[in-house]
């Protein structure tokens, strides 16, 4: 009696086909997950990037408002302040209404800039959800703008406070609107001043307008 070939009879036995099947189809279920849950993570990216840009969106046209609101107020202080300006080099006197040049001081104006959708980009390490990168350029620079307006209105507040304030309640009456002593509004130091003001004016009124062009700008690259 011959004897069986149990590992020959075994392997003849084994189910190739299926089980390279089964194998196929576990590879195709585990790759079918994978790219399924990576459409739906890529998804809510896109989603969430869309809700920042739109909301970014809204932080530039509120900028634009109040730049366009700024770049007219100091554009109109400039053009009033002109006139004066050659009568302290005239060394003449102002008008009767002594009031004039000193109301055009009292008081200083700053614009309030939205950047609080970049800050909550870049505190949540979303910023690389924008997808395109010279945008995500653009808008660092942005904010490098505004940062550095905020620093002139900044230096301009300083002034204010440390040198216009200080003059006004030791020289001026406030409640009869005139100087205490009369030469004061023709001295050198309400000349340096006035000057030192129509300055930082000057200055702020560049820096809104070169600001309000670049708002203007972006607001073109992310809107639909």
């Amino acid at each position: 009696m011959k004897k069986k070939d149990t590992g020959t009879q075994h392997h003849r036995n084994t189910p190739w086909s299926q089980l390279t099947l089964e194998l196929i189809v576990v590879f195709l279920g585990v790759t079918a997950g994978f790219l399924l849950n990576n459409w739906r993570e890529q998804k809510q990216e896109r989603s969430l990037e869309k809700k920042y840009l739109n909301r970014y969106l809204e932080d530039i046209n509120a900028n634009i408002k109040e730049l366009e609101n700024a770049v007219r107020r100091d554009s109109l202080w400039l053009a009033q302040a002109k006139p004066l300006i050659l009568v302290l080099k005239k060394k003449a006197a102002f008008p009767r209404d002594t009031a004039t040049p000193v109301s055009m001081i009292l008081s200083i104006d700053r614009v309030d800039l939205h950047n609080g959708t970049y800050q909550d980009m870049i505190n949540s390490g979303n910023l690389n959800l924008v997808r395109n990168f010279p945008l995500r350029k653009k808008m660092a620079d942005y904010q490098s703008e505004l940062d550095g307006a905020r620093f002139k209105d900044d230096a301009f507040y300083r002034f204010f406070n440390d040198h216009i304030i200080p003059f006004l309640m030791e020289e001026y009456d406030l409640l009869n609107n005139q100087f205490i002593h009369p030469g004061t509004g023709r001295s050198p130091r309400f000349n340096n001043l006035f000057l030192g003001y129509y300055s930082m004016v000057d200055q702020q009124e560049g820096s809104y307008r070169h600001l309000l062009e670049l708002s203007r700008q972006m607001k073109d690259l992310i809107s639909p």
